[in-house]
């Protein structure tokens, strides 16, 4: 059941008002049964894999409580078997160049929920879980909202608020709708509106034709469809946790406002950047302060394993190679200085080095294979050519959803100023309440169901 489908849109509404009416004491299990079916729309079998992580994850914080003088060995086993299972699943083809179990797909989700399933494991040897329930920990996993495709969120940020206790707030579902509204648009306005163009672009067999100007306006193009699209099922994630009284943690913030690589990083797929800095980036360099070789060496290398966990290709891990490179030359050169340190001169350079090299570095991630990005990618800087082979509306859209972009943090500031002043003038929330939002809502849907397109699956899912 897609977030964008009209069955999953008409059973939200149904689920958040019997949440709201059932006492607090039984809304935990409310919420398992709803997650469970939700996962059961798709797929049995998705309902068993997060069901057995669980079982092996609990098994092993337990045993961690209970001996701690053989936890870490305990939490090396639990991670072992979480990595292998994600690797047969994901990067058995990968990894041994055969069609072995070809009719086992990918379960959706898997990418995700495995690494929660490690933080929860590195999190009990810290001594850092809130609870030892096996319900909050398969709960923890299963939770709809978040289950195929994040945010990745820590024990310790959501087990907290399955007490499910607080009382109901018309705030929740106002709050909720915002988000889940702004995602349908984002879905289906932008990313899917662009999708069809990009899908034809990166077809292999135009590599060798598509022109500089084609290929620039492919990669922009790319990367403002995946920041729509995984940002529109991010905002639903968070609008329909929210209408539950649940708070996930965000994901974007304006992502190509980026000032440098590492600014980029701060601002996109935020709850994966903070969960590989605190989970492998940092206990691998601990130490490593003074030796900037093996730091910068240990930075491209982390950043291809990121790009590995989005796919099994070597295209993803160009991908996180060239953003790791990035990160490695700002680090060299720049040091700890803040952007807004430097003059204009370094600010500009800085800004476009980031735009320009996250736009080149989405040609092996959407390219079908590394040969086909060679070839886009040389287009790009030195093989040029002159001409526009597409469309003038291809352009045109690409133009505009970029503009979105540009306008994008001054939209939320807006809304963010429109809140504050109804908060302190009654009048003004009330018309908040009763004209502006209900106008809001009513263009923002009108915008979905014009453009909608049979629940387009969100990209995403395939990682």
């Amino acid at each position: 059941m897609q977030f964008n489908s009209y069955s999953y849109l008409l059973c939200l509404p149904v689920v958040v008002a019997i949440f709201w009416a059932l006492p607090a004491r039984w809304r935990r299990a409310y919420v398992i049964a709803v997650s469970l079916a939700f996962c059961a729309t798709w797929n049995a079998y998705l309902v068993a894999l997060p069901l057995a992580f669980s079982v092996l994850t609990y098994v092993c914080a337990t045993a961690m409580r209970q001996h701690p003088a053989t936890a870490p060995r305990t939490a090396r086993i639990g991670i072992a078997l979480i990595v292998l299972v994600l690797a047969f699943f994901k990067y058995r083809g990968f990894l041994t160049g055969t069609t072995w179990f070809a009719a086992v797909g990918l379960p959706l989700g898997i990418s995700f929920y495995s690494f929660e399933a490690i933080s929860y494991l590195i999190d009990t040897r810290q001594g850092r879980t809130p609870s030892r329930s096996f319900a909050d920990l398969w709960l923890f996993l299963l939770f709809w909202p978040h289950l195929i495709a994040g945010p990745i969120v820590r024990s310790r940020e959501l087990i907290p608020q399955f007490s499910f206790s607080k009382r109901f707030e018309g705030r929740f579902v106002l709050e909720g709708l915002d988000r889940l509204l702004l995602g349908l648009v984002q879905k289906n306005l932008i990313a899917n509106n662009i999708g069809p163009w990009v899908d034809d672009g990166f077809l292999p067999a135009l590599a060798g034709f598509n022109t500089t100007l084609d290929n620039w306006c492919l990669a922009v193009a790319f990367g403002v469809q995946i920041y729509f699209d995984f940002a529109a099922y991010t905002n639903m994630a968070i609008g329909a946790a929210r209408m539950i009284g649940v708070t996930l943690p965000e994901n974007f913030r304006a992502p190509y406002h980026a000032a440098t690589p590492v600014d980029f990083w701060s601002r996109w797929h935020m709850t994966l950047s903070r969960w590989i800095r605190d989970y492998i980036f940092f206990p691998l360099n601990a130490g490593l302060q003074d030796q900037k070789a093996r730091l910068y060496i240990s930075l491209v290398a982390v950043m291809g394993i990121v790009g590995l966990w989005h796919g099994a290709g070597w295209g993803f891990v160009a991908w996180g190679v060239m953003h790791g490179v990035y990160l490695a030359v700002y680090r060299a050169i720049a040091g700890e200085a803040r952007p807004e340190d430097g003059g204009i001169a370094a600010r500009l350079f800085w800004r476009g080095f980031t735009l320009v090299g996250v736009a080149a570095a989405w040609v092996p991630f959407r390219a079908a294979s590394l040969r086909q990005a060679s070839v886009m990618l040389s287009s790009m800087f030195w093989r040029f050519s002159r001409g526009l082979s597409y469309s003038v509306n291809f352009y045109l859209v690409t133009l505009l959803a970029c503009a979105f972009c540009l306008v994008e943090p001054l939209l939320q500031r807006i809304i963010q100023r429109i809140d504050d002043r109804a908060e302190h003038s009654p009048a003004f929330a009330r018309a908040t309440t009763y004209l502006i939002r209900p106008t809001a809502y009513a263009c923002l849907l009108l915008l979905f169901l014009i453009f909608d397109d049979r629940d387009t699956q969100f990209i995403y899912f395939q990682f």
